[in-house]
């Protein structure tokens, strides 16, 4: 979209500057031929002079002086012809003047391709729906390539991590509040949590109006499309997953090491097909258990928080 626009501006420039370059030539060539013709107007006496017998040697020549009609044609010579040379003299003037103009707004729209396109290679749009960008990092700010894409000022840039933050704050809040705790075996635990997504709702809306008013339509368009699906995952869909975590502690058997289990288990139900559920677990043995589970901390037994980072001495 932002291609077509910069190739149809200076395509039009361009064309301007080549029909008044051309206007112009066209102008200089009429003028100079004009102006050709009174000079051989006046050339003729020198050539009819040159052409005319020489006198005999010893024999002063005689001086012959022109006559009142010969001057008086040579005078309307050199004289400016007519009107209609003097127009076209103003009309050359006009279009040397208007192309010199388009020729410097065409040079400020190719520096301008210059400083904001150089090393960037446009993406057609039917192609648009196939690119994919991480809307935020782990800590919520803004993807750096995002930034780009959307040409985000420093600004826009702070406003979107802002508004990041502070719902994912409010979502953790409703996250919490109906967790279950069960024991299934010694160091075992399962926090069971909820889907919340009728009062995540509010939230979701408040989040994605402060993107529109803050990016505009056309770049909230595109954000939706390139990083949309990014986002409801970031988010964990805005509370429409059923989730459930499962922790277990255990001694390593080669080293005798304490190491902890972790299952991060979400079902999420199919947009396309309302009897189906998609469900997508990760598993991992870790020494220090990971930052993004600090939020449940308080439903963690004992055994489990010894492998907080606090705990165990790492950062």
């Amino acid at each position: 979209m932002v291609g077509r626009d910069i190739a149809g501006k200076c395509l039009w420039t361009l064309l301007g500057t080549l029909a008044v370059a051309g206007a112009a030539w066209g102008l200089s060539a009429m003028v100079a031929g004009s102006a050709g013709g009174g000079t051989a107007v006046r050339a003729a006496p020198r050539r009819a002079a040159a052409e005319a017998p020489a006198q005999t040697i010893g024999r002063r020549p005689a001086v012959q002086r022109p006559s009142e009609a010969a001057a008086a044609e040579t005078a309307a010579a050199a004289a400016p012809s007519a009107p209609a040379d003097r127009d076209a003299a103003r009309e050359l003037f006009r279009l040397q003047s208007e192309n010199q103009r388009l020729r410097a707004r065409l040079d400020d729209v190719l520096n301008w391709l210059l400083e904001n396109v150089r090393g960037t290679f446009p993406l057609p749009e039917d192609q648009m729906a196939n690119l994919r960008i991480e809307p935020v990092d782990d800590a919520l700010a803004v993807n750096p390539d995002l930034a780009r894409l959307l040409r985000l000022t420093d600004e826009e840039t702070a406003r979107l991590g802002t508004a990041f933050a502070e719902s994912r704050e409010v979502l953790q809040e409703l996250e919490t509040e109906n967790i279950s705790v069960e024991n299934p075996a010694e160091y075992q635990v399962v926090l069971s949590i909820p889907p919340y997504a009728d009062t995540a709702e509010p939230v979701r809306e408040a989040l994605f109006g402060d993107l529109l008013r803050t990016l505009g339509r056309a770049r909230y368009d595109r954000f939706l499309q390139v990083a949309g699906a990014g986002l409801e995952e970031r988010f964990a869909h805005f509370g429409a997953e059923d989730r459930t975590l499962s922790f277990e502690a255990f001694a390593d058997e080669a080293s005798g090491a304490a190491r902890l289990f972790v299952r991060d288990e979400r079902a999420l139900p199919d947009a396309a097909d309302p009897d189906r559920v998609n469900v997508t677990a990760s598993e991992r043995v870790v020494a220090t258990l990971p930052e993004e589970y600090e939020p449940y901390w308080a439903w963690l037994p004992d055994y489990v928080q010894a492998f907080s980072g606090a705990a165990t001495g790492t950062d």
